[in-house]
């Protein structure tokens, strides 16, 4: 365990020196800052501004950060051929991709929650009206960048960085886009084109039980059972995509 928390606190280490991630998460703040600013024009819709901005901010700037950091992550020790050493340490394979995984989680988490409490002491300040369903939100982003992150783990183990990225972008929209794939298997005709869709829905996260930011915003209430199955569904995804990069990781040779 202390060789897995070694990894994931170099990763860690290393991206709070990465001036890109600390340029996104001060633009990030600066978002929700200005957003407040627009009240003069929001025609009294300052409270569901400054909200809808900051959670979309978070959520925007977290990909990025995913895109950018979780993609490289095990690509760039196998170019700098400090894999070699890494894995005669020895440290496991699977313990070298859980490592780089909680390291990826612990910038996100730093993300989340540095840009969450601005926006949650911005609404606070403002008088924006706070409530726990804007903190859900971004627990709720946290967890959505769980499952991305496994994700963007899992194509690095076998692909470029360019592709990986590629390959974590479209996973990430068509997983927003199943609710839209399930109304088009009732409108289709053609049996192939359902069978193919309701593949992808079977294999394909669906995101969009994490988005609840028109909860936050409006204030509706969300129910115990829903967020218990969101969360449970979002840490069972994530152990198949990490459990699925160790079993390719352990079989690639260098």
């Amino acid at each position: 365990m202390s060789k897995i928390l070694t990894i994931a606190g170099t990763v860690f280490k290393e991206s709070l020196r990465n001036r890109v991630i600390l340029s996104l998460i001060i633009i990030s703040i600066l978002l929700i800052f200005i957003s407040v600013f627009i009240s003069p024009i929001a025609l009294g819709e300052m409270d569901r501004i400054i909200k809808d901005v900051g959670l979309s901010s978070i959520s925007f700037f977290s990909l990025i950060i995913v895109l950018l950091a979780g993609t490289r992550l095990v690509y760039q020790e196998v170019e700098k051929k400090t894999i070699y050493l890494i894995i005669t340490k020895p440290v496991s394979r699977a313990k070298f991709i859980i490592g780089k995984y909680l390291g990826l989680l612990m910038i996100i988490l730093s993300v989340c929650a540095a840009t969450g409490l601005f926006l949650i002491l911005t609404v606070f300040v403002t008088h924006s009206g706070l409530s726990s369903n804007l903190m859900l939100a971004v627990i709720f982003i946290f967890f959505q960048f769980i499952l991305l992150s496994a994700i963007a783990i899992f194509f690095s183990t076998f692909s470029s960085p360019v592709m990986s990225g590629l390959f974590t972008i479209l996973m990430y929209i068509v997983g927003y886009l199943i609710k839209d794939l399930s109304f088009f298997i009732l409108k289709t005709e053609s049996v192939i084109v359902k069978y193919i869709i309701k593949g992808i829905i079977l294999i394909v996260p669906n995101f969009y039980y994490t988005d609840i930011k028109l909860q936050a915003v409006n204030n509706i209430p969300l129910s115990a059972d829903y967020i218990l199955f969101t969360m449970s569904y979002i840490i069972l995804y994530s152990i198949f995509f990490i459990i699925a990069s160790i079993i390719i990781f352990e079989r690639r040779e260098f």
